[in-house]
């Protein structure tokens, strides 16, 4: 079955999605987003992959049948999540509880499966447990969340924190919810020094591009699940908030100098706009860019 994730999802839910993540070419992973304005039935059908949905939304009443059986008829509550089973045909009746709401639908290919039970040690690719949205899982939740507040971001060119998000999500659903591994999974290995810096390099040599997961993680010599994986445990910080230090610490240079108007070097080191540069210079240095220059010019 030739599968396109954001075709599906418009299929199943009669709506236009926002692909907050497209990686499916590359990594087997896309993440999709609609709207729900009413009761609707959804058709999933039967797909030869994993698919997570969490709902972002209260549902008043939520049907779920499998294989022509009804495996479940009550209420979710907002951030409840269904792990879909590959060859299993699936429809859902919902009707929400309030009027408008989000669902999240992520789909995870063979090709993550395997590389994420690669991050974790494991020789062959992962499977996922059977779960129903009869889970309280705050962290999945939260990250849900995040990635649709991301998706603004991502929108204006800079799409590295929802690619992160996106990758955080499988790898705590992979953490979380594998089914056990006869062999005991490895951890990954620390970033050297040498690695930390071609990474800095390769961030600081053109700061205004958009920067993608995938890229750091090919300079490391990683899969990007083993990447973001082992990269905060070895810098600190994630990979986005990497990048956006490596960012200020490049407007911080030319602001102090050159005369280029803030707003111009705003846009020269990848931020979207003024604002957002002076929102991430304060969270670094404690000062506004304009108050840095004035400071370091006496």
């Amino acid at each position: 079955m030739r599968l396109d994730p954001i075709r599906h999802a418009e299929l199943v839910t009669g709506r236009k999605q926002s692909a907050l993540v497209n990686l499916w070419s590359t990594t087997g992973f896309a993440a999709a987003l609609s709207d729900v304005t009413g009761p609707h039935i959804y058709q999933f059908g039967a797909l030869p992959i994993t698919t997570v949905a969490i709902t972002l939304y209260d549902v008043r009443r939520h049907v779920l049948i499998e294989n022509e059986r009804v495996r479940r008829d009550g209420r979710v509550s907002a951030g409840r999540f269904r792990i879909g089973q590959p060859g299993r045909a699936v429809t859902v009746d919902a009707v929400p509880d309030v009027r408008s709401g989000k669902l999240l639908l992520l789909y995870l290919g063979d090709s993550l499966m395997k590389e994420v039970g690669s991050a974790r040690g494991d020789a062959s690719p992962i499977a996922l447990m059977d779960r129903a949205w009869d889970v309280d899982d705050p962290l999945l939740a939260l990250a849900a969340q995040r990635l649709v507040e991301a998706s603004e971001t991502a929108r204006s060119g800079n799409s590295l924190l929802a690619e992160q998000l996106a990758y955080t999500l499988a790898l705590h659903l992979a953490d979380r919810y594998a089914v056990p591994s006869a062999s005991p999974a490895e951890s990954a290995p620390n970033l050297d020094v040498g690695i930390r810096t071609l990474i800095s390099d390769f961030v600081r040599a053109d700061p205004g591009r958009s920067i993608t997961l995938a890229e750091m993680a090919k300079v490391a010599g990683m899969s990007p699940s083993g990447f973001i994986r082992t990269f905060k445990r070895s810098v600190g910080v994630t990979p986005h908030r990497f990048v956006v230090e490596q960012r200020v610490d490049a407007a911080r240079d030319l602001i102090a100098g050159s005369d280029m108007p803030i707003a111009d070097i705003a846009l020269a080191v990848g931020f979207s706009s003024q604002s957002h540069l002076g929102v991430a210079f304060r969270a670094t240095t404690g000062l506004s860019p304009a108050r840095f220059r004035r400071l370091r010019r006496g």
